[in-house]
């Protein structure tokens, strides 16, 4: 009976080991690495724990942990771009996403990072802090408030919409995990004011009817509002260098009705660029 016992054990505990070697080839005892991608506009040369390693867009898996990473843009139109530095802390089994545009005038330079957070259970959030704060945040097309703000969202993808008055709205995709936290640090970048060269004319003599040009924006169209505010649903879309009468504008002439198609809608003036159309008698 007691050898019995002992064959029983020495059984139990080879079966241990022999589970636990083959967890260990199939890598489950490995450590998970953390992904990282960096993309700048211009193309840059990116540097990791002051290290160079390669020019954008730039994608590795690394070790877990804190890092620092430095991003030197090439010249534009020989102007030199001031170099972009942070420190963040990359998460096994996620990727860590930096994007930046640089311009010669920081106010018109954007950039976003995306970064996880491990908070266990079965929640998962997103926090958003921009560069300027109280900016409108949205996502699928949902407005959930102002940043800074952690936000309660479902596991699985979503779009991320950042927009604030007098800065280019930024929108990117997002993937949520459960257990997770994510972050996104979002700087705008800031409108140029549009510089006006007509020459001024005699309302006497002549009159003019005014149009709007669509200015670029960082998603690639301009959302035309039911009303004169950002808050008013979208009814459709109009694309940048698109010219349209004004219909009317609201009392700040901050708002543009105009009309698409069958469709009439609201435009921001942040994002576009007055036209005005000489419109002369003719002499019967």
């Amino acid at each position: 009976m007691k050898r019995k016992i002992i064959s029983t054990i020495l059984a139990t505990v080879g079966l241990i080991i022999i589970g636990f070697a083959i967890l260990f080839f199939l890598g489950m005892f490995k450590e998970q690495v953390a992904g990282v991608l960096i993309e700048a506009d211009p193309i840059s040369k990116v540097y990791i724990n002051n290290k160079e390693v390669g020019v954008t867009p730039y994608e590795a898996d690394l070790k877990s942990g804190e890092i620092s990473v430095k991003i030197k843009p090439n010249p534009i139109e020989g102007l030199i771009l001031d170099d972009y530095e942070t420190k963040i802390n990359l998460v096994p089994g996620i990727r860590t996403i930096i994007k930046r545009t640089f311009k010669p005038n920081e106010e018109n330079s954007s950039g976003v990072i995306v970064s996880f957070e491990k908070i266990g259970g079965d929640n998962s959030f997103v926090t958003v802090v921009s560069v300027p704060d109280n900016a409108q945040i949205l996502i699928d097309g949902k407005i959930y408030g102002y940043s800074p703000i952690k936000i309660n969202i479902p596991a699985g993808d979503h779009v991320l919409v950042v927009s604030s008055n007098r800065y280019l709205d930024k929108s990117l995709p997002i993937k949520v995990y459960k257990g997770y936290k994510l972050t996104a640090s979002v700087k705008l970048a800031r409108l140029e004011d549009p510089i006006f060269t007509e020459e001024p004319v005699l309302a006497t003599e002549i009159s003019a009817k005014m149009r709007v040009k669509i200015n670029k924006t960082d998603i690639g169209f301009l959302r035309v509002r039911s009303g004169p505010g950002k808050n008013f649903p979208e009814v459709t879309q109009v694309k940048p260098d698109e010219e349209y009468d004004v219909l009317e504008e609201d009392e700040y002439a901050s708002w543009y009705k105009i009309k698409v198609g069958e469709l009439e809608g609201w435009v921001s003036a942040e994002f576009v660029t007055k036209i005005y159309i000489p419109l002369t008698d003719t002499p019967e």
